[in-house]
This record gives structure tokens, C-alpha cells and sequence, in this order.
């Protein structure tokens, strides 16, 4: 079954004058600054970030920043979106062309491990824009299209579920919620295990659950 995917919107800077941009402000400079903003918000959320930092870390000057993003939400609101949107091709192309539920969790349970292991700053990042959109009403709204693209993509695994485990629309949604969660939890146990063993090990634990599953309705007469 094909999985939806987010098409990113197209964000314009605000506040940028008309005419020819500026050379600092070039695709170079925007991409420096989203990955210098996804480095500082990850590990210290939306509050705990000046504009100052950012431009420093990204060796630009401030007003670039305004230039760029019109203000320090928008500038938040394009790393969240941006990260939302890796995740979710990541996922996306590891899920393509499989058709059972039990082979898509596998397959999801490795996605995000890998994702988890090789960007930790998105993974963090991914981890706290749900609470970051409920706690600033600014962030909420443009952050909603981010949020329902990768729920949309776990609603469309719990619909291959059997009907034993999700018999009914309402049992296939608390499903996605459910593989929200534990995609999560694994995503908050890589920013907390420094040893990949470690990580390596919690993943093929989580994998002998769903692989327990298997073995007891094989073995139900």
C-alpha cells in the first residue's frame, strides 16, 4: 500500500526586501543557518535560544537571521519542518514496497534506529516539537501540517494490522498513537544510551516483542 508523505511547504523569508538577495544571503547561508538553529534548539528547545546564539553559531549577524526567517519562531518553525520532513522520506523509502504489518514494523523498528544513531539532532528535534507547538501558541499552527504528516504515515502502518489487533477504526488509530509512542521512546533512549551496543541491544528487545506476538498467534490452534 502506498504511504502519504508531507510535502513541505514553501516558506518565503519574511521581511526580505524586493529585488536581488543579498550574497549572504544565499542558499548557503540559510542552510548554515538551519543546521546551526537545529543544533541549538534540539538540545535546548524554542525558549532557550537567543537569535544571537544562532547567528553566532552560523557565523552570520543578526539581522540576517530577520532577513532570512522574519523572526525566531519562523526560524524554528523551518527547522522543525525540515527535520520532519528527513524523518519522513527516511521512513517513507524504508517502508516502500512492503505490504504486511508484522514486516513494517521490522522494517520501521530499523528505520528509526539507523535515523537515531547517525542524527541525533533530529532525532531530538523530532522529539520536542509536540510539546514546544502545545506550549507556544506562535508555533502551533504552522507546525500542525509537520505534525499530522508523520501521523498520517503511522495511521497508514496500523492499517495493514490484522484484524486481531486492530478490528476497527477506532482500534487502528490508538495503533498508530501506540507506534508513535514507541517510536518514541526509542528516539528518547538513543539521546540517553551512549553506547551503541547498548542502543543496538533496547532495539532488538523491542523487536523479540513484536516477535513474541508472532509466536503466539502461530501457535494459537
Amino acid at each position: 500500500m502506498p504511504m502519504r508523505g508531507l510535502t513541505p511547504r514553501r516558506r518565503e523569508p519574511a521581511g526580505r526586501s524586493p529585488g536581488r538577495p543579498r550574497a549572504d544571503e544565499g542558499v548557503d547561508t540559510r542552510a548554515a543557518l538551519l543546521r546551526s538553529a537545529l543544533a541549538l534548539f534540539a538540545s535546548r528547545g524554542f525558549a532557550g535560544v537567543t537569535v544571537g546564539e544562532i547567528a553566532a553559531a552560523a557565523e552570520v549577524t543578526v539581522p540576517v537571521i530577520y532577513q532570512r526567517f522574519g523572526s525566531k519562531a519562523e526560524l524554528f518553525i523551518a527547522v522543525a519542518e525540515d527535520a520532519y520532513d528527513r524523518v519522513l522520506r527516511h521512513l517513507e523509502s524504508a517502508i516502500s514496497g512492503v505490504s504486511s504489518f508484522d514486516a513494517a514494523i521490522d522494517t520501521v523498528l530499523d528505520a528509526v534506529a539507523s535515523l537515531n544513531k547517525r542524527d541525533r539532532d533530529t532525532t531530538a528535534m523530532v522529539l520536542i516539537v509536540p510539546s514546544e507547538a502545545r506550549r507556544y501558541e506562535e508555533l502551533s499552527a504552522e507546525l500542525r501540517p509537520a505534525l499530522h504528516g508523520l501521523g498520517a504515515f503511522f495511521d497508514d502502518i496500523a492499517k495493514l494490522a490484522p484484524p486481531d489487533l486492530a478490528p476497527d477504526p477506532r482500534a487502528r488509530r490508538d495503533l498508530s498513537r501506540a507506534l508513535i509512542s514507541l517510536c518514541g521512546g526509542l528516539a528518547s533512549a538513543a539521546m540517553m544510551i551512549e553506547d551503541a551496543r547498548d542502543y543496538e541491544r533496547v532495539v532488538d528487545a523491542m523487536r523479540s516483542l513484536f516477535g513474541a506476538r508472532r509466536r503466539m498467534l502461530m501457535s494459537t490452534p
